[in-house]
């Protein structure tokens, strides 16, 4: 057993997060403004060791942290070895890293690639890739893809954005979804075909809502929300 760090907010618990053996347990608060989008503050509770039900390596978790703001106390309290609460998920580390001349540095899980990238395509900013591809790394019809969603995804965004609109239960303009969108997304390629899904969110959901769009052959194929 190792090290917990149990994390309060005002006084109250949040909760005791904590790994089994060798690995990294962090705590941080951060501050992020982006042109155009109100500030934030950011509660990460996280860690990379193992964990009931890791199996025989390491994986990334996290625990569920609440919203935060100018004005709250955090209060860390390191705890000797002994129980904690179980993550909130886990992703393992992964097996293989390369460098693609395309999608960058990315990283190999099982049968599925998953990397960070520039996405400038205003109002984003970035993205997170996720591929299904084997250990020999992404299809060259996978980079072509990418790169004709850089330069589609601008000319779409309209029609997107529409649809977003009509499947958001609150929100009824695109001038304020617009306003409200997280600068950053999802995007999946699951296969060799020319689909793509594309998963944005919005500032203030407070059901952590995530819209899913898929685009197939440059179309809107559906559009869909999930919690």
């Amino acid at each position: 057993m190792s090290t917990r760090f149990e994390i309060l907010k005002n006084g109250e618990r949040v909760c005791t997060s904590g790994i089994t053996g060798d690995g990294v347990l962090s705590v941080s608060v951060m501050y992020v403004k982006h042109s155009g989008h109100d500030s934030t503050h950011v509660l990460q509770i996280g860690g990379l060791g193992m964990f009931d039900g890791s199996q025989d390596r390491q994986h990334h978790a996290a625990w569920p942290s609440p919203d935060v703001a100018a004005g709250d106390e955090i209060t860390i309290r390191i705890l000797p070895p002994g129980e904690y609460d179980q993550p909130h998920g886990m992703m393992g580390s992964p097996r293989k890293t390369i460098d693609d001349p395309e999608f960058g540095k990315l990283n190999y899980y099982i049968n599925a690639w998953d990397a960070d990238i520039v996405f400038d395509s205003a109002p984003f900013e970035s993205a997170h890739i996720h591929l299904r591809a084997d250990d020999s790394g992404p299809t060259q019809h996978q980079r072509e893809l990418l790169r004709e969603l850089r330069s589609r995804h601008m000319q779409l965004w309209p029609e997107v954005l529409s649809a977003l609109v009509k499947c958001h239960p609150e929100i009824k303009t695109s001038d304020e979804l617009s306003e409200r969108l997280v600068p950053h997304v999802g995007i999946n390629m699951y296969d060799d075909s020319n689909s793509i899904e594309i998963i944005y969110s919005v500032e203030g959901d407070p059901e952590s809502r995530a819209y899913f769009v898929t685009l197939r052959d440059w179309e809107i194929a559906e559009v869909c929300m999930a919690e």
